[in-house]
């Protein structure tokens, strides 16, 4: 028990093999039934193997004495005490788990199937009390239908060390619920079962919850593939992970197809940075949600306008899952707007910009000849006699005199240079990033140009010139002093350039 031969201990005394904090309760209680006269002393303490280790002793000893009373000898019995504790110790968790678990436990006898043992957690998930199924068959937990399967179910427990299983109980009231279960065998030392013991859980909850959440899943693919618009759950690499039949009729590919492409795959590359930079901020949690115009290459490589907007769906720990995604063809709608835009800034004969945007061009060139230092030119050029062309011939020929000047400065000016019909038969343009000598020869090549604009007539167009650089005036200032140059170019003979200055200054 202890680890020592015989001769090791012949000859110690036992208070060297106590533990320290047990020796003066050892010597307490010897001394105290001693003084009684007891001839029968008990004691626990822990004593020290040769291993170095303590064991739990519990030991009986009984005085010896001579023929005048006096104690000669003790004569001790010891046994191993710990075993008894440690199963003590489990028996008194067990009464704690059994009592105090939300957990349905029964105890069942093998030989007969009655239940031994019930915890109150069991009895109230079936409505009563303890005492309402201790001493009846397990059977009666379970339905009809089920009572008659238990009979499988103990043979497989009886076969197996742990059995888990689904089932139906029955409560006093005789509602129905659904329940799983644990059940294992306990035997004795010859390995016969004895009880069999199991563990139950109400279902109830957990199926609601399950039955909520495939209504969901219905509502939400119902939803999903009826939208109006392309739908898709996008993984946050990008990968199309579901989508619907809307979103492959916008985009041209079939559903299978986009289930093996990425949403960067088909975006113009001109959006896609603006599209990437608000994917990562739904990535490190800074957005929620974006949306967004953007431009998506169809399968047969056009391009149309969409409206994206995007959610991100994260875990419980805030790990992004995906996102989804929904998707609005608004081709049609930006046709519009370009069309829209087109009447509010071109000239209806010409399709060059109109005066109103021309006026616009002209501010933002103002700014950067004093912002930036940038050098320019602006120049108007009226056509010569254009009312006797309207008199002879009729609005009809004007309009198309006006027509074909129109096509000749367009086929010579190219952005970011800026060409506008401003008037009736005046024409304005801006050269941008040019000195005076190089806008000069501009000039003069439109005047030719225009010339022979259209072979039916001839057609001369007087050129006023001015430069814009450093502190520019107002646009209205700088109309003033071209408009200047160009009615001296009419004064001196029509058909030709001349040059004006833009004496006046901000004040």
């Amino acid at each position: 028990m202890t680890g020592y031969e015989p001769e090791e201990l012949v000859g110690r005394s036992s208070l060297d093999f106590i533990h320290p904090d047990d020796v003066d309760d050892v010597r307490g209680t010897y001394a105290a039934m001693l003084q009684k006269g007891s001839d029968r002393i008990a004691v626990r303490y822990r004593f020290r193997c040769k291993d170095g280790n303590y064991i739990e002793c519990e030991t009986v000893a009984r005085p010896v004495r001579n023929e005048a009373g006096e104690i000669v000898e003790m004569v001790v019995i010891g046994r191993n005490a710990g075993d008894e504790i440690a199963g003590d110790a489990l028996r008194r968790m067990w009464e704690i788990c059994f009592k105090r678990t939300s957990r349905g436990i029964t105890v069942v006898d093998a030989k007969s199937g009655t239940i031994v043992s019930l915890n109150p957690a069991l009895a109230e998930m079936h409505g009563g009390t303890v005492g309402d199924f201790v001493g009846k068959p397990l059977r009666t937990l379970f339905t009809a239908e089920w009572a008659e399967r238990i009979p499988d179910v103990t043979g497989t427990v009886d076969k197996n060390t742990f059995v888990p299983y689904d089932s139906e109980h029955v409560r006093l009231d005789g509602s129905v619920f659904p329940v799983r279960a644990e059940a294992m065998a306990a035997r004795d030392e010859k390995g016969e079962v004895q009880y069999r013991i199991a563990w139950y859980d109400d279902l109830t909850e957990r199926r609601e919850a399950e039955r909520r959440a495939a209504r969901l899943q219905r509502d939400f693919e119902a939803a999903f593939h009826a939208a109006p618009h392309g739908v898709a759950i996008v993984g946050v690499d990008g990968r199309f992970l579901h989508v619907n039949q809307q979103l492959g009729e916008i985009v041209g590919y079939s559903v299978d197809e986009l289930k093996h492409m990425t949403f960067q795959e088909i975006t113009h590359p001109d959006d896609l940075d603006a599209d990437l930079v608000q994917v990562d901020g739904l990535l490190s949690g800074e957005l929620d949600t974006y949306e967004m115009e953007k431009r998506y290459f169809t399968k047969e490589g056009h391009l149309i306008w969409v409206l994206l907007a995007v959610a991100v769906v994260r875990e419980d720990d805030g790990t992004p899952r995906h996102f989804i995604s929904q998707v609005q063809d608004i081709s049609a709608r930006k046709r519009l707007e370009a069309h829209t835009y087109e009447l509010a800034n071109r000239d209806p004969i010409t399709s060059l910009y109109n005066r109103r945007r021309f006026e616009e061009e002209l501010k933002r060139q103002i700014a950067r000849c004093r912002d930036d230092g940038e050098s320019a030119a602006l120049l108007l050029l009226d056509l010569d006699r254009f009312k006797n062309v309207n008199d002879s011939d009729g609005h009809v020929a004007g309009d198309r005199l006006i027509r074909l000047v129109g096509r000749c400065l367009d086929e010579r000016i190219h952005e970011p240079d800026v060409a506008a019909r401003i008037g009736g038969d005046e024409f304005a343009v801006i050269l941008r990033d040019i000195d005076l000598a190089q806008a000069r020869t501009v000039a003069e090549e439109l005047r030719i140009a225009i010339t022979g604009a259209d072979p039916e007539r001839v057609c001369t167009a007087s050129v006023g010139l001015c430069r814009l650089q450093g502190d520019v005036p107002e646009a209205e200032t700088c109309f003033r002093a071209v408009d200047r140059a160009m009615y001296r170019a009419k004064g001196q003979g029509r058909d030709r350039v001349v040059v004006g200055s833009i004496s006046e200054r901000r004040g």
